[in-house]
């Protein structure tokens, strides 16, 4: 937290557009969310017990030339110190700036691997394409 309070006073703080975060009581060890065994669905972070959604928008023009280089610092603020297996991204929430291979270990984690065969098994061409969807691989492990 000490990163995401400097963020805040040393960058967010100068910031004059309408930025804010929403953080949503998630999860955790005792919720209903992650009580659905991890296997069920393709979302793979259902033990998180906060969910962090950063937003950022100007309300007349165009947005600036640093608006993302702004939120990935946030990102960056509450997520360097920790091990990647301690925090993911949330699909409904996508970041049009990650890479297709970002996207996919971010937002899906360890359920990759069974949704790429599924993806192989009813879209082996991608027509069903989008920049940070699941990747079709008939071999993944």
């Amino acid at each position: 937290m000490t990163s995401v309070v400097n963020y805040w006073l040393n960058t967010a703080k100068t910031i004059n557009r309408d930025w804010y975060i929403i953080v949503d009581m998630h999860g955790g060890k005792n919720s209903y969310i992650s009580s659905i065994p991890q296997n069920a669905t393709s979302y793979f972070h259902r033990e998180s017990l906060f969910l962090y959604a950063l937003y950022d928008r100007v309300n007349f023009g165009t947005y600036p030339s640093n608006g993302f280089s702004f939120l990935n610092g946030w990102v960056d603020a509450f997520t360097s110190k920790l091990d990647t297996n301690q925090w993911g991204m949330y699909i409904n929430y996508a970041d049009p700036t990650m890479t297709r291979t970002v996207a996919q270990q971010n937002y899906w984690r360890g359920a990759l691997p069974r949704l790429q065969r599924i993806k192989a098994a009813v879209d082996p061409n991608d027509v069903f394409y989008f920049p940070q969807g699941v990747e079709p691989k008939a071999n993944a492990v």
